[in-house]
Order: structure tokens, then sequence, then C-alpha cells
């Protein structure tokens, strides 16, 4: 039992996640590491793509509704966390593929 997940819902559903993410990338044909590897680089590229956007919105709030300036940064921020989030588990989850179908 761990202290921080003491009924293993956590691990529970990080597994789900990662059988997701797994029969996705069988079911798109990534067979080789090196298809594996384009797949994190394209989390990365996809994540500062993301990034790029949300920060020329908060810059296009902030000169034609500077008002709405505080409510805009809020939102960018929570915007920002659920992409690094998402990024890091993704690509978390892409070296696990790699690990346990191209390192045997």
């Amino acid at each position: 039992m761990k202290i921080d997940d003491p009924f293993g819902r956590t691990a529970q559903k990080q597994e789900r996640n990662y059988a997701s993410v797994r029969n996705a990338l069988q079911a798109a044909g990534v067979t080789t590491p090196a298809q594996a590897e384009q797949c994190l680089r394209s989390i990365t590229r996809n994540a500062l793509i993301s990034t790029l956007v949300i920060g020329a919105l908060v810059a296009a709030v902030a000169l034609f509704y500077p008002q709405g300036l505080s409510v805009a940064l809020v939102c960018a921020g929570v915007g920002w966390l659920w992409i690094s989030a998402t990024a890091v588990n993704g690509r978390r989850h892409v070296q696990r593929y790699r690990r346990e179908m191209f390192e045997k």
C-alpha cells in the first residue's frame, strides 16, 4: 500500500490510460523505435505550438481588451497546466511503449 495512493486508484487509471495509448499506437502502425521517437517529437512539438497559440491569444487580449487581461491570464495558466500534464503523460506512455515493445 502506498501512502499517496492507498487504494491504487491512480495506478489503475494510469494503467488504463497507458493501455489506451498502446492500442492507439498499435492501430496507427507504430512498429519501430524510430516511429516511436517520431511520436515523442510530435508530442513535444504540439505542446510547444499550443503554448505559443495561448501566448498569442493572451497578447491579443492584452492589446485589444486590456480589462480582460487578468481573466485571460488565469485561463492561459489553466490551459498551459493542462497542456503540460497531457504532454508529460503522453511522453511517459510512449516511452513505456517503446521500452516494452522494442527493448526486449
